[in-house]
């Protein structure tokens, strides 16, 4: 065979071979040259050139691309997925395709991967293996990017019983759920589905929502002058005192246990309809442990807290809204007795008459994920006709 003829039929080879493979080592430089682009263009050039060669390859680089997605470069995760999209695509395309289907159930499985990942490979599961995801999902009670889906088929299973008349069995199904529910609105449904079995669960023990509070104002705070003054409470704790407030009229402090079922307190009907003006609210919750904490709170208009004496958060918003969880800052609690002292202030009337002037706050103590840390009001037990 000539040496003309060799490189014909080598040219031939190649062509019906398809293209030649990336080495391991191409892939980690292709895969880091995407992971260091960023802002304003930075490695942008190299990072394109390397999605279209690893966008050209097959599905055996599918476990390297997606450890590559456990990333907080917002850029390189977009180039990721769409070399992810392209390869997946094109595999889905033929008529028996090829998926490293283990690798991809392992991934989803492994709560270490960053969440919006994971769903990813689990939506091409559900093309792959159906049935994988409601085994899956059975398991992720404790998964905090699964967990409201096993709680969703815990409901779902829960009702069933019911509607079968296995009651003893619809109940453990919702308490197991109520247990681990951590978001407000699945809290709420699951403990109304126990309520309707006469199954009564605490939405205030469970988030760890702080109801039990001596109030006192207002506090006179011309314009919104209130947030930078400081007013005695923020001195001295003296729940015996009474001080002069707004329109010279002797405040002092009084008690008020909230019936809102998230635990909000409305100031106008704790204190007084006022616009501004400056409140406090004052608790003694007992920790079974020093333990760090998460401060979860929010206020209208805007509120400042401490701890033991020592300021945790404060926020200058005006005219913001209560809302669950609104803000959030780390606290640590010693093991017992420990105060906290809330200061809210209301400013003046909003421009449009028509918008009301709400007053009222919220607070609760939790773990990073919600749940209860286990405090629970010290202040004095108190009969129903001496709530405010």
């Amino acid at each position: 065979m000539t040496e003309r003829c060799v490189v014909s039929w080598i040219a031939v080879v190649l062509i019906f071979a398809g293209p030649l493979q990336a080495t391991a080592d191409d892939i980690d430089d292709q895969l880091q040259a995407i992971a260091i682009c960023g802002p304003g263009g930075q490695g942008s050039a190299a990072a394109k050139q390397a999605a279209q060669e690893l966008g050209n390859s097959g599905v055996e680089i599918l476990p390297r691309l997606l450890e590559a997605m456990d990333t907080d470069n917002i850029l390189a995760a977009n180039w990721y997925r769409t070399i992810y999209e392209q390869i997946t695509r094109r595999e889905l395309k033929n008529k028996s395709p090829q998926f490293p289907l283990q690798s991809l159930r392992d991934y989803v499985q492994d709560a270490g991967h960053q969440g919006r990942s994971r769903r990813l490979v689990l939506g091409l599961l559900d093309r792959l293996d159906p049935k994988f995801r409601d085994r899956f999902i059975a398991t992720q009670i404790a998964d905090t990017e699964f967990r409201n889906d096993a709680i969703q088929a815990l409901l779902k299973q829960g009702d069933e019983f019911q509607e079968a008349g296995k009651t003893e069995s619809a109940a453990q199904a919702y308490e197991t759920a109520f247990r681990a529910a951590r978001e407000s609105g699945l809290i709420q449904t699951t403990a109304a589905k126990l309520k309707a079995i006469g199954r009564e669960v605490s939405i205030i023990d469970h988030m760890g929502l702080v109801i039990d509070w001596h109030v006192l104002g207002p506090f006179d705070a011309p314009g919104k002058s209130g947030f930078d003054t400081v007013f005695p409470p923020e001195e001295t704790v003296d729940l015996q005192a009474s001080y002069t407030g707004q329109n010279g009229r002797e405040i002092s402090w009084k008690r008020f246990r909230t019936t809102d079922k998230l635990g909000s307190v409305n100031l106008v009907t704790a204190i007084a309809p006022v616009e501004e003006a400056v409140g406090y609210a004052y608790t003694e919750i007992l920790s079974p442990r020093d333990q760090d904490v998460q401060l979860r709170c929010g206020a209208d208009d805007n509120l400042s807290v401490w701890v033991n004496g020592e300021k945790v958060f404060a926020r200058r918003q005006w005219l913001n809204g209560t809302r669950l969880d609104r803000f959030t800052a780390p606290v640590h609690l010693k093991s017992g007795k420990n105060t906290v002292l809330v200061k809210i202030c209301q400013g003046p009337q909003h421009k449009n008459p028509a918008v009301g002037n709400n007053w009222s706050m919220q607070l609760r103590f939790c773990d990073k994920e919600g749940a209860s840390v286990g405090t629970r009001s010290v202040l004095p037990e108190f009969s129903e006709k001496n709530v405010e």
